[in-house]
């Protein structure tokens, strides 16, 4: 198998429909399939009710001015085109996909639902029994307790992103709810599109006219501005009786994407845990066998990230896996990383950055990022250039930096009176 060398990824320009809202197409691919992507500023961080940005992009094709919820229903069914829904830290994202040829088909169902929601009550408890009913589940699971109780740890009580989901707290919401938010955040002002796919010049155009109906001049609404006070407590253990498995998260307060180091600690993770044959999942999984999965990974958006490593396994082995997270971190510190495994992770890496580039999708999900994650156009090519060139020295001293084990803060979610003493 030959080696990848190099890749690179020309950004896409973003253009300007007449109605003032920006726009990015991505053209390609050997299939006539299309979507149309809508990103608007509103997300978890400006709810003051659960899932209101998940929910509120979802009624939007739910009913309108000019379709029911049966016509939309219909319309979709009979060319073929099908919706999805994201709700993101900032913004929320609809989509309808469908073949290029339908693609005037279909348009007019996503604007007119974006400008003229009507927000049928039917449609909305049937929505918030489906949501209620899956955080109900999800909630019993030990990997999602650790979840929330990492979160309030890294980002500090009562902020947004802490939010436990209750899934009593979603059956109280009201569709005054629904078309607050909406009315709040949902304008021509507050968005940003991608088009891609099989994309010719008229759905260009038809785009720029179907857009221009949807005129509000309501001025964009201000981001919130939210700081991360992380707080003392360096382990918390959360009771869950009876559970079989107990989850373990484990964070370290690091960098944001624009930091210089950002790329090379992201390289740095890959070896600690990053893929099937990462040190934890050679160690721990294979050699060790405390758990079938364990990951490493670092989250970043533009001014603030962390590293992390979660896993679940038998709640007797909690602290033996613990150990030897930190003893892998340890490593990294005081040994430099031998060419054949960074070689070995170079190609992993880069075989699995290409996959940006597979499809029109996928580049347009790498567009989208850069203003949900504070991903810069140039990342891209600068991340395969770290990955290309980043040495073993290199490697240890961003480990130096950045894995210090006496700021790692861990959360344990299982039974606690089958957790034994460390």
């Amino acid at each position: 198998m030959t080696p990848f060398t190099s890749v690179h990824l020309d950004f896409p320009q973003g253009q300007t429909l007449s109605c003032g809202i920006p726009i990015w197409v991505i053209n390609g691919g050997d299939e006539d399939v299309c979507r149309i992507s809508v990103y608007v500023v509103g997300g978890t961080m400006h709810e003051t009710r659960p899932l209101l940005s998940l929910l509120t992009p979802q009624m939007a094709l739910e009913g309108s001015a000019q379709f029911d919820s049966r016509q939309i229903a219909e319309l979709l069914d009979y060319y073929g085109a099908w919706k999805t829904v994201l709700n993101h830290d900032t913004m929320s994202e609809l989509s309808l996909s469908s073949m290029s040829e339908h693609y005037h088909r279909i348009l007019p169902l996503l604007v007119d639902g974006l400008a003229h929601a009507t927000f049928p009550e039917s449609e909305f408890e049937m929505y918030k029994q489906r949501y209620a009913a899956s955080y109900a589940t999800t909630r019993n699971r030990v990997k999602y307790l650790a979840g929330v109780e990492m979160r309030r740890l890294y980002y500090g009580d009562g902020h947004p992103l802490v939010a436990d989901i209750d899934p009593q707290q979603l059956l109280q919401l009201t569709v005054d709810d629904i078309q607050a938010f909406y009315a709040r955040f949902f304008h021509p002002s507050h968005c940003r599109l991608v088009l891609s796919g099989k994309v010719s010049d008229d759905m260009v155009r038809l785009t720029d006219e179907a857009f221009s109906q949807w005129i509000d001049d309501t001025p964009a609404q201000k981001e919130p501005v939210w700081s991360i006070h992380p707080s003392d407590q360096m382990l918390s253990v959360v009771d869950k009786p009876g559970a079989v498995q107990a989850a373990v998260a484990m964070t370290i307060q690091a960098i944001g994407r624009t930091h210089p180091d950002y790329l090379a600690l992201r390289l740095l993770c890959t070896v600690l845990g990053g893929y099937f044959g990462s040190r934890l999942m050679s160690n721990i999984r294979e050699d060790k066998g405390y758990t079938y999965g364990i990951n490493a990974f670092l989250s970043g958006r533009a001014e603030d990230g962390y590293i992390g490593v979660g896993t679940e396994c038998d709640v007797r082995y909690t602290w033996q896996v613990i150990e030897e997270v930190k003893h892998e971190m340890q490593r990294l510190r005081d040994e430099l990383i031998p060419l054949e495994e960074l070689n070995l992770v170079r190609q992993f890496m880069l075989s699995d950055q290409v996959k940006t580039l597979d499809t029109p999708f996928n580049v347009a999900s790498y567009v989208s990022s850069t203003w949900l994650y504070g991903v810069y156009p140039e990342y891209y090519n600068r991340q395969i250039d770290t990955v290309l060139h980043a040495t073993p020295q290199l490697l240890q001293q961003v480990a130096q930096r950045y894995l210090n084990l006496d700021k790692l803060r861990i959360v344990i979610a299982g039974d606690k009176s089958a957790l034994l003493s460390p």
